[in-house]
């Protein structure tokens, strides 16, 4: 298994449940990223049912480093509204990926803003 494209999937999931619950709209665009990155049916069920078995290796180039982010972003604004707890955890992993952490929260509502508009 592939733990950069495991690792993304399980960010969002993780993310997902930041609320205390994974809406069904919030699943099936987990779902979606998952079969972008090419995971198996058996391979989504079974970081659904046990994201912890995954270790998370960060992605290396900048274009998914930022697809990343995007999909996080997408992903808090599928309800509706940012939550704060969502929000801390996405501003974390931007950090993580080595996004400068004075420019990430405006990065992160500036992507939200452009998805608005999609």
């Amino acid at each position: 298994m592939d733990n950069k494209r495991l690792g993304q999937v399980k960010n969002l999931i993780m993310l997902a449940l930041a609320d205390g619950k994974a809406s069904e709209s919030e699943l099936a665009l987990i779902a979606s990223v998952a079969s972008r990155e090419e995971l198996s049916q058996d391979e989504f069920d079974h970081l659904i049912e046990h994201p912890e078995s995954v270790h998370i290796e960060l992605p290396e180039s900048d274009e998914q480093k930022l697809r990343y982010i995007e999909d996080m972003v997408a992903l808090m604004m599928i309800d509706g509204d940012l939550d704060d707890k969502e929000l801390a955890m996405c501003k974390l992993y931007a950090i993580e990926l080595g996004y400068e952490s004075t420019i990430v929260e405006k990065m992160i509502l500036d992507i939200a803003e452009r998805l608005k508009d999609l």
